[in-house]
């Protein structure tokens, strides 16, 4: 089955989920989640309204960081979702070392950023209950 959409060769996704309010041209900060948008590249971006594709350039544009702009004016109950696409390398590790938080995707393509444990350690836990931490080495 073919793939729609951008597909990174070595990379990771975000989506964010947005209700409309009514009225809205733009969107940017936290979504329904609570997730702050946040992209390096606009050219990276996949925005869906009611599960239909947008087009960059003509029913949307990224040329404000962070920013979804341009939009039709969104009526209440319009739910947006924006998938950002990154580069993922190894040596970015180290960074979530210092904010004790690594991202993880979920089945269900969402992002959540799970808190390290006292040994710097992911926890998990096994469908039989028991832990099953493992460690980040640097």
């Amino acid at each position: 089955m073919a793939y729609i959409g951008k597909t990174p060769t070595q990379g990771f996704r975000q989506r964010f989920i947005f209700t409309a309010s009514g009225s809205e041209t733009s969107l940017s900060g936290a979504d329904d989640n609570s997730q702050t948008l946040s992209f390096t590249d606009g050219e990276y971006v996949d925005v869906k309204l009611n599960g239909v594709q947008l087009i960059a350039g003509t029913d949307y544009n990224t040329t404000t960081a962070n920013t979804i702009g341009g939009l039709a004016a969104l009526t209440a109950s319009d739910v947006v979702e924006i998938t950002v696409y990154d580069v993922f390398s190894v040596a970015n590790l180290s960074s979530y070392f210092t904010s004790a938080r690594v991202p993880f995707t979920r089945f269900d393509a969402t992002t959540k950023n799970i808190p390290l444990n006292s040994d710097q350690q992911v926890p998990f836990t096994k469908s039989d209950g028991t832990a099953s931490n493992f460690g980040l080495t640097n």
